[in-house]
């Protein structure tokens, strides 16, 4: 067979194909995996790439921070314009979008955690402050 012969053979049998109706069928499966009840008006939602946090825009100008739990884990006031809210990929980073006033703002996200070290050895002053370091992306 010639080239030009098998090029014909491959336009002829895709406008045969093409031709043929195809019927699929798709179904969807899914359930409701939580649910939290809120006092305000959500606006916008927005849950970081590590599934960990969930960020809700009130409409009461709050961000509400929730765990991946279901439990409020901080608020973030923002101004009454905000209109938008978005993510970083790893969660540290806020971003506010104001539409009225054209702006993008990018609040850095800290969560302070709370240990109850009653009863533990110390060396110091039992009321010092500590600092722990995460390294997330050690490998």
């Amino acid at each position: 067979m010639t080239i030009f012969c098998k090029a014909a053979m491959a336009a002829f049998l895709s406008l045969i194909i093409s031709l043929i109706p195809f019927t699929a069928r798709t179904e969807v499966d899914w359930e409701v995996s939580g649910a939290v009840q809120l006092a305000e008006t959500p606006i916008d939602v927005a849950r970081a790439q590590t599934g960990d946090l969930a960020f809700i825009l009130t409409d009461k100008a709050e961000v509400l921070i929730y765990s991946i739990d279901g439990k409020q884990v901080g608020t973030v006031q923002v101004e009454p314009s905000v209109t938008d809210i978005a993510i970083s990929s790893k969660g540290d980073q806020l971003l506010l979008i104001d539409s009225k006033r054209k702006t993008l703002k990018t609040v850095d996200i800290h969560l302070i955690v709370e240990f109850n070290l009653d009863g533990s050895p110390f060396l110091g002053p039992s009321d010092a402050g500590i600092v722990v370091a995460v390294f997330s992306d050690f490998q």
